[in-house]
């Protein structure tokens, strides 16, 4: 394994960006390809040069790692419906017609019925571990190793608005209403970099949720209201585990008070 240094690092971040937008300047790409091209690149860059450090903690703290991973992920949904809520009131007085954007189908995940079905396989078992891989194991471990004088929780933000901008087509198709889908980003990436440091590089419990939370949105594909259900449930259970972790540390906190 080859230490990480800049040059290394900008050099997986150039890979990760060139095959991500590939799929829109490159004619014939099936999903077949395109996931090769915009998962498989990176992926084999990253394992040749930095795999065994980020597998060797990948599994690590896995019951910790599901605590923090539903917690964050619960409390960070909720601050992303308040920024969202913010943004949406902004346009409505700036510009209200920007709004009817987001009735546009989201090319991502407007799928044909039976696609959608695998695709929820997939989302689980494939993309939210290929993405926890990329982004949470390289972009911000790296960002971690190579600007260790800065706080853990700007770096987490930093890499959080890097897994955002990878989903720079978003603002393409919806304009400047993007911001709201770029807020929801960016938050899930804020609550997944939280349970990998807090954790020590756990990847498991991450790649989870964000397999699920992606299923969800091929699950409303198939039918809105089972998908939207499936959402909210998955937020819920966190804001439930983002309580009780908030109510046990205000009792630590008391007791060593007395």
């Amino acid at each position: 394994m080859i230490p990480v240094n800049k040059r290394t690092y900008i050099t997986g971040l150039f890979i990760i960006f060139l095959s991500a937008y590939s799929q829109y300047f490159v004619e014939g790409y099936g999903p077949v390809t395109g996931a090769l091209v915009v998962y498989g690149i990176p992926i084999i860059w990253i394992s040749v040069f930095y795999g065994s450090e980020i597998i060797s903690r990948a599994f690590k703290n896995n019951r910790l790692a599901l605590k923090y991973g539903m917690g964050y992920f619960g409390a960070f949904s909720l601050l992303g419906a308040v920024i969202s809520g913010i943004i949406i009131l902004i346009l409505t007085a700036v510009d209200p017609q920007s709004l009817e954007l987001l009735d546009r189908a989201n090319p991502v995940l407007h799928v044909p019925r039976k696609l959608a079905w695998i695709m929820i396989f997939v989302s689980i078992v494939f993309i939210g571990p290929a993405e926890e891989y990329i982004f949470r194991g390289f972009v911000y471990g790296g960002l971690l190793k190579i600007y260790h004088n800065h706080h853990w929780i700007f770096l987490a933000f930093v890499s959080s608005v890097l897994f955002a901008v990878v989903h720079l087509y978003y603002l393409v198709v919806f304009g400047v209403a993007s911001l709201i889908l770029f807020a929801e980003i960016i938050m899930i990436g804020m609550a997944l970099g939280f349970t990998y440091y807090l954790t020590g590089g756990n990847l498991l419990i991450p790649a989870l949720i964000h397999g699920a939370f992606d299923a969800t949105g091929f699950a409303a594909e198939i039918s809105e209201g089972v998908g939207l259900a499936l959402r909210f449930s998955l937020i819920l259970i966190g804001l439930m585990v983002a309580l009780m972790m908030y109510r046990k540390r205000n009792r630590q906190a008391e007791t060593k008070t007395i």
